[in-house]
């Protein structure tokens, strides 16, 4: 049996991989990432994004904030190398909008917006208000996963290599 740490460690680059793919996929094949989301969700890039390059010890960042950021400085990153390793996300489905970061390290969600919710008027409403706000914050979990197990099979079938070829092509061509 594999060590918990080692095996973090062996395999933490699928995150990695997994948030550059998925910025790819959110500008340049929005149906694929609905039709895996299991939801009919619109999923792009949000106001921050970090990237990073690791060579042996050193370790090269870039972090892109702000609601008009232009994302060349990050697909310049990506031609040198790095790899996308938090990212802000916005997902909307209908007319309500979450927005969070997701670390793609460890798969961590962080600073999870929800839509708003009806405020509770009496202590009666409470509970389905409770409930209302947990499926909520499950919705976003729950389409990153349908996504991620959908990457994943992408990553491990002989389609990899078509899929990569089309995230390259991306980098090269990218204008913003």
């Amino acid at each position: 049996m594999i060590d918990v740490t080692v095996s973090f460690k062996r395999y933490s680059f699928l995150g990695l991989e997994f948030l550059t793919w998925l910025w790819w996929a959110t500008e340049e094949d929005p149906e694929q990432i609905a039709k895996a989301a299991g939801e009919p969700a619109v999923l792009y890039v949000g106001n921050r994004i970090v990237l990073e390059k690791r060579q042996r010890e050193d370790v090269e960042r870039v972090t892109i904030k702000g609601d008009a950021a232009q994302m060349d400085e990050g697909v310049l990153a990506l031609k040198k190398g790095a790899q996308v390793k938090d990212v802000n996300l916005v997902m909307e489905i209908g007319d309500q909008k979450w927005t969070f970061n997701l670390n793609g390290e460890t798969m961590a969600f962080s600073t999870l917006k929800t839509p708003p919710t009806a405020p509770v008027r009496v202590v009666d409403e409470m509970e389905g208000a409770i409930i209302e706000k947990a499926a909520l914050l499950e919705k976003p979990i729950n389409v990153i996963h349908n996504i991620f197990s959908h990457f994943i099979k992408i990553r491990i079938s002989e389609g990899w290599r078509e899929e990569l070829l089309k995230v390259r092509k991306w980098i090269t061509e990218f204008q913003s």
